[in-house]
């Protein structure tokens, strides 16, 4: 099962089991010299969480006045990260044989952090790689 949401025009997915919350827009925290990717930190009941700003992390184009996002608490490795995400799709189950390797040249995309595709109906799904989210 994975949890979808989307960014710009594209539609992502990332496992259920990998999800630990989903917020409404949360006071950031800016830490100087971070990476561009990373937004800040975010204080989730005591908890310091690492911001990583979806857009920035693939490259993708997006309106940067938009304050309205949701951050994505994701379980990792060695701490819990939130993804910025500009809405929250389905949860839908997806069969090994519907994944499709990741094309050479997605357009738009920064593929590195593409782990997998799917040919849905109307649009294409694109699975993140969790694990390179993480670095």
């Amino acid at each position: 099962m994975f949890l979808t949401f989307y960014f710009s025009n594209f539609l992502f997915a990332l496992p259920v089991e990998k999800v630990l919350e989903i917020k409404k827009s949360c006071d950031i925290t800016p830490v100087p010299k971070a990476p561009p990717h990373v937004e800040g930190i975010i204080n989730l009941r005591g908890e310091i969480i690492t911001a990583i700003h979806l857009g920035k992390i693939l490259s993708i184009s997006y309106d940067e006045e938009k304050n309205d996002v949701y951050h994505i608490i994701m379980k990792s490795k060695e701490e819990s990260v939130s993804l910025i995400v500009e809405d929250i799709g389905d949860v839908i189950n997806l069969e090994e044989n519907d994944l499709e390797p990741v094309p050479e040249h997605l357009e738009g995309i920064d593929t590195k952090y593409v782990k997998n595709i799917c040919k849905l109906s109307d649009r294409l799904l694109i699975l993140l790689d969790v694990d390179m989210l993480e670095k």
